[in-house]
């Protein structure tokens, strides 16, 4: 794992060790936490669902226009390869992540390459749409600061808006002149390393060539909207699965939401031995942590955000992969072996 990954691991099994604790000093009652899911509302439960697979639907939208500079593609094409991609995301993890752009590239015609680029620029999308709500969200909303560390939150919040502004500057200005900064990247570089100078300069070139995916300003509004929308939906998400449970799970509002995806992003960006994935346990620990809920509720609205957010999609996906005659377990190692050709032509 790189450096970044272990940092990760290390917070999240602190995080998962003071959950533990938690868990042993409270006396975690299994009976009340099968009860509270007996008394989860499904029906608002079923309406986050429907909102989750509403994303898809965003997202297939989202990456129609990251392909008009290349081919005109409807959104209802895309649909499918969204969702099975997805659905090969929660049941194969990181396995899964290359089944979209192989699917997308032989639904289009375009090459596997292309398709990563994309995912590329998706991926800075949605970090920056989410660096938005969340920064906003800690800077703004006064129901903050009713939670201990409110004034650290506040601290995280600014960072995080200066971090997301400077990202964007960066962005903006490799799509514009992305020889311009690759070439004083190498300059600046290559006075400690001239091989380290080499290779960002090259990276940064194959960025703006992913880039060159959004054609123009206007689209590029329009994915910076679509995305906006799509995780302000997951935060609506959220809300609904929440107020599924008795209190005082079903107090917490959007802002408080918004508090818990950024745990859960957190967690999931590693896989946990013996977890698959920390989302789940990134939400738990905010919920009895944060919040001070009762761990047995906190444990059953984690588990059932993880089951709507991350498994929900499995059903649909099945679907579409019968209706496009899509086998998962071929599709994953096909899409593997494509990654590995692109990986020895870049060689």
């Amino acid at each position: 794992m790189t450096k970044k990954q272990w940092i990760i691991t290390i917070v999240v099994a602190v995080l998962v060790s003071l959950l533990g604790w938690k868990l042993y000093t409270a006396h975690f009652d299994w009976e009340r936490f099968w009860l509270a899911m007996r008394q989860a509302n499904m029906k608002l439960v079923g309406i986050a669902v429907l909102i989750i697979y509403f994303n898809y639907v965003l997202r297939a939208m989202r990456w129609a226009i990251f392909l008009k500079p290349v081919k005109q593609v409807s959104w209802w094409k895309l649909l499918g390869s969204q969702f099975i991609g997805f659905t090969g995301l929660a049941i194969f993890g990181r396995l899964g992540e290359l089944i979209r752009p192989y699917l997308v590239a032989r639904r289009t015609g375009l090459t596997f390459s292309s398709q990563i680029a994309v995912v590329m620029v998706e991926r800075i999308f949605d970090l920056g749409a989410f660096a938005i709500l969340f920064s906003l969200n800690l800077l703004l909303s006064p129901e903050l600061k009713q939670l201990p560390y409110h004034e650290k939150f506040h601290a995280v919040g600014y960072a995080i808006a200066a971090i997301t502004a400077v990202i964007v500057l960066f962005v903006v200005a490799v799509r514009l002149a992305g020889g311009v900064v690759a070439a004083a990247c190498r300059r600046f570089i290559g006075m400690i390393s001239q091989p380290a100078g080499a290779a960002t300069a090259e990276k940064i070139i194959a960025f703006r060539n992913g880039l060159n995916t959004i054609a123009n300003f206007r689209d590029f509004v329009w994915a910076s909207v679509l995305s906006l929308v799509l995780w302000g939906s997951i935060a609506i998400a959220y809300v609904e699965v929440m107020r599924a449970f008795p209190a005082p799970v079903n107090g917490l509002t959007i802002s408080h939401t918004l508090i818990l995806m950024g745990f859960s992003v957190v967690g999931s960006v590693v896989q946990l031995p013996g977890v698959g994935g920390g989302s789940q346990v990134g939400t738990i620990s905010a919920l009895t942590l944060l919040f001070s809920i009762p761990a047995e509720l906190a444990f059953s609205a984690g588990i059932m955000l993880w089951l709507v957010t991350f498994m929900s999609v499995i059903p649909a996906g099945l679907i579409f992969a019968q209706f496009e005659k899509v086998s998962l377990k071929k599709v994953v190692q096909a899409s593997e072996a494509a990654s590995e050709a692109v990986s020895q032509e870049a060689l």
